[in-house]
């Protein structure tokens, strides 16, 4: 099977250390235990919006060539809850070859200094991770994922093999199926940055703003949406009663939150034994919000 380039749970610790930079104090971070989702009692009572980041390596089945494997039955629960909740897959476009200590410290560079900028940008880890939404992984995945089964206890399939025996950045990929353009994984900046504009249409994310401010109809564009973020900017924080949670509605679009799916954690089964999670909830004050021009 061969060996993690980076440990899941550093990309974690420097996944934090970036958005604690960029952000300040303006996200709020959470790491939920295997099977839970997101509970609104965990959320911060100001406007904002809550996105899911599930962190993944890549395995190196020789020094020259990277693996990105999913847990089917992991993916498959993800896909069960409602779209505002399912989580975004984060994982390395690797520079390197082999583990990612070795390669850098043939540079020179001490791994510990990765999490930053000054590392350079060929080994910055804002800079080689790239992000996608789970239903775009299952659908990259194609036969490999049937969504209306669940998978068999430790299923995994891979969902794209990275072949560094030519130089970065003339790297093959070869994904499970080829993705079309708008699936295609976008870098982890680039992907920070769009959020901040209310990201793209279907993106998982839930946005909490003050009823007061809500017209009467349920669905609102995006647009709509950026605006009531803009206008409650630098507000305190509210009684929770009085904020109102917003989910994509399938259309580009959001709708008020379901009753259903409120106010609870919604559940999903504990994994086999020795199944690991390494996804992070990240909640975006809405000063960090950007409005559409």
């Amino acid at each position: 099977m061969g060996f993690v380039s980076v440990p899941e749970k550093t990309l974690e610790h420097w996944s934090s250390q970036h958005l604690n930079y960029r952000y300040r104090s303006k996200a709020s971070l959470w790491w939920p235990a295997y099977g839970e989702d997101i509970n609104i009692g965990w959320l911060p009572r100001r406007p904002g919006k809550a996105v899911q980041i599930e962190l993944k390596t890549t395995t190196v089945t020789r020094p020259d060539l990277h693996d990105v494997r999913i847990d089917l039955g992991q993916l498959w629960q993800y896909l069960q809850l409602p779209l505002s909740r399912q989580p975004f897959y984060a994982f390395p476009r690797p520079t390197w070859k082999g583990l990612l200590t070795e390669a850098a410290a043939q540079h020179g560079i001490v791994a510990a200094e990765l999490a930053y900028q000054r590392s350079g940008r060929t080994w910055w880890f804002a800079e080689w991770m790239v992000v996608m939404p789970a239903a775009d992984v299952a659908d990259v995945l194609g036969p490999k994922f049937d969504p209306r089964v669940q998978p068999g206890r430790n299923a995994s399939a891979r969902l794209v093999r990275y072949d560094m025996s030519v130089p970065h950045p003339l790297r093959r990929e070869t994904w499970a199926t080829r993705p079309p353009v708008h699936m295609r994984p976008l870098k982890w900046r680039l992907f920070w940055d769009e959020l901040e504009h209310c990201g793209r249409p279907g993106w998982p994310q839930l946005v909490r703003l003050p009823s007061g401010i809500l017209p009467s109809s349920r669905r609102f564009n995006a647009r709509t949406v950026m605006e009531m973020l803009s206008e409650v900017r630098g507000e305190g924080e509210y009684e929770a009663r009085d904020l109102i949670e917003l989910v994509p509605d399938g259309d580009g679009g959001f709708r008020r939150s379901p009753t259903e799916e409120l106010g609870r954690s919604l559940t999903i089964d504990a994994g086999p034994a020795g199944t690991e999670e390494h996804r992070q909830l990240v909640y975006l004050d809405a000063s960090e919000m950007e409005p559409l021009v």
